[in-house]
């Protein structure tokens, strides 16, 4: 049994099969599951848990090269880029409309579902590469 990072085994999972480049959403309470995609449903009750606090966790296991959201987030699409920005500090951040989110979001390994209202409020990550701490001898 894991007690460090995420705990939840199929989110582990998740991350574990992910390669460069590979994307995972992390989406609000309303936005539709395209058929087929795995989806770990985390939503416990409104606004439990935040798309925040899950991309929080999931920067602690995952390398994020990338991110997408919505420009439609209020109050701007700037504030949004500047709060995922204090999370994921060294990905690129990437607006762009609510529709080319859900087209781009088809390709995604999986969604995991948080109980977030936020209107526009999904992030869609892409995996970096690990990095080497030199910890492994030759």
């Amino acid at each position: 049994m894991k007690y460090t990072g995420i705990l939840n085994r199929d989110i582990s999972a998740m991350v574990a099969r992910t390669g460069h480049f590979d994307r995972i959403v992390v989406c609000d309470a309303g936005l539709p599951i395209p058929a087929g995609v795995p989806c770990i449903d985390l939503s416990i009750g409104p606004n439990v848990p935040k798309v925040t606090e899950v991309l929080k966790m999931l920067t602690l296991e995952l390398p994020i090269e990338q991110f997408w959201f919505a420009n439609e987030i209020q109050p701007s699409w700037e504030a949004r880029s500047k709060e995922l920005l204090a999370i994921m500090p060294t990905a690129e951040s990437i607006p762009l409309s609510h529709a080319e989110f859900k087209k781009l979001a088809l390709g995604a390994v999986g969604f995991i579902r948080t109980g977030d209202y936020l209107s526009w409020g999904n992030v869609m990550v892409a995996s970096g590469v690990a990095v080497d701490f030199g910890i492994w001898e030759s």
